[in-house]
């Protein structure tokens, strides 16, 4: 079900603010903090904004996201030359690759069969095993950065699911609330309640979703 920037801020009004004519909380400020709120939903959630993409491989075993990325979160298969679906590519630990190949950058074959990803070092690089060669095409799921919304953005849809409406009403009632010294317990009480529906959703995700770091 597609949600626009308006449907965001009537809801968020009406359900967080108590602001339903926008008497308080006008549009530009109702837009600033939906982009504060969105980057911090990302930097939380970084499925939030998941989108698949099929890349270009460049020389060697480094490889980038594409530039309106935020973090990789799965590199998923080798794409044929005529586009068709190729070989599965699997996460592996670097730290046992290095281990046992320690030459491993310097191999070269025809697809990728492996790949190690760090968040914690590199949220946007990832390496493959072995390299291809320039111009080979490798199928990745990734996070995007969220755009900046403007006036002029008000029938455009947030690009997260409508699952993560009720945290980012929270997250954007923390940004509003927290500039106001009268306010401030408030709205970290709307943060904290957004941390909680995101924390009991990354539970609940932990049963679908791999883990980011390799165990073989």
């Amino acid at each position: 079900m597609a949600w626009t920037v308006e449907d965001l801020i009537t809801s968020t009004r009406n359900t967080q603010l108590n602001d339903p004519e926008g008497t308080t909380w006008p549009n530009s400020s109702m837009l600033n903090a939906i982009n504060e709120a969105l980057r911090t939903l990302v930097l939380a959630r970084p499925d939030a904004t998941s989108t698949k993409a099929v890349i270009t491989s460049v020389a060697g075993t480094e490889q980038k996201i594409p530039e309106d990325g935020y973090q990789l979160l799965k590199v998923i298969r080798n794409i044929t030359p005529i586009n068709g679906m190729g070989r599965a590519i699997r996460l592996v630990n670097q730290d046992r690759l290095d281990s046992i190949a320690p030459n491993w950058h310097l191999d070269v074959g025809t697809e990728v069969i492996e790949y190690c990803f760090d968040k914690d070092m590199s949220r946007d690089t990832f390496y493959i095993y072995p390299s291809v060669g320039v111009g080979k095409k490798i199928e990745i799921r990734y996070s995007k950065e969220p755009p900046t919304f403007t006036n002029s953005d008000m029938a455009v849809e947030v690009p997260v699911s409508p699952v993560f409406s009720l945290a980012l009403q929270k997250l954007i009632a923390y940004q509003l609330l927290s500039g106001d010294s009268a306010s401030a317990g408030n709205g970290e009480n709307h943060l904290n309640t957004a941390m909680t529906i995101l924390g009991l959703k990354a539970s609940a995700d932990k049963q679908s979703y791999p883990s980011s770091k390799g165990g073989q």
